[in-house]
């Protein structure tokens, strides 16, 4: 491994970023617009934006879903063709993917790589499938409970896979890239999982971890363990607990720790 990514998240909502707010009852969400964000993110230093459609799926000649759902999945969509008309760095989408139409519409509009989640771990033909395409452009969620992958159909006889031992089998069919989030180190809020994560780097895949980090010295330590590739994130960032900026040369500092 080379380097260590920061991936700035923006969440869209029919169409617009989500930026956040403290409030005395927690926190309050606010819409902005997203491509004046991914260029803000750009001009911080973001080498790649993940972008997340928080809207549901977007089926291609299907009406499985509400009017208003769909038409802000599409609403989020015309936003992700206008940031990868007007901002120079890769995006990254993610949520609402089911399907290689979808992966292929996406890299259509000018996505350079898309993230599977719940859809992966249920259907491995589809994701062996992406890869084929182009397993650079592919990366798979990978969701865990204490190190415990849920949600996956990968070995349908284990319901106790481990995320290393899901690491080997996705490794296998071909994938290259994955994002690893652990519910109960999210929960706990004393920071991501690494230990697993790095299990999994072991394996040989890029592992970027989600969820969990909240502060820079999460950051410093996910850049700090080996096997991990890059962090990704979105809701501390628009918070504005740490800029971009910071994220980044605390990545750089960490990264250096290396051992």
């Amino acid at each position: 491994m080379s380097g260590f990514t920061v991936y700035p998240a923006i969440e869209l909502r029919a169409g617009a970023a989500l930026k956040y707010e403290s409030t005395g009852m927690g926190t309050r969400a606010s819409r902005a617009d997203a491509v004046a964000y991914a260029k803000e993110l750009e001009a911080q230093g973001a080498s790649t934006i993940h972008v997340f459609n928080l809207d549901g799926p977007f089926l291609i000649g299907e009406t499985e879903h509400s009017g208003s759902v769909l038409a802000g999945a599409q609403r989020n969509l015309e936003s992700v063709m206008l940031m990868a008309k007007q901002v120079k760095v890769p995006l990254q989408f993610g949520g609402g993917v089911r399907d290689l139409d979808s992966i292929k519409r996406l890299f259509q509009m000018g996505v350079r790589r898309v993230a599977l989640g719940d859809a992966a771990m249920r259907d491995p033909a589809m994701v062996k499938a992406a890869v084929a395409i182009n397993a650079d452009a592919i990366v798979v969620s990978v969701n865990a409970r204490d190190g415990i992958a849920v949600g996956q159909d990968w070995v349908r006889d284990n319901p106790k896979l481990r995320v290393e031992e899901l690491a080997v089998q996705l490794k296998a069919a071909g994938v290259l890239h994955v994002i690893h989030q652990d519910a109960s180190a999210e929960a706990a809020g004393q920071g991501p999982s690494l230990i697993h994560a790095a299990r999994m780097g072991a394996a040989g895949l890029d592992v970027i971890i989600a969820g969990g980090v909240t502060s820079l010295a999460h950051v410093r330590q996910c850049a700090a363990t080996a096997g991990v590739g890059g962090v990704l994130i979105g809701k501390t960032l628009a918070q504005g607990k740490f800029t971009l900026k910071q994220a980044l040369e605390t990545a750089a500092a960490g990264f250096k720790e290396r051992k």
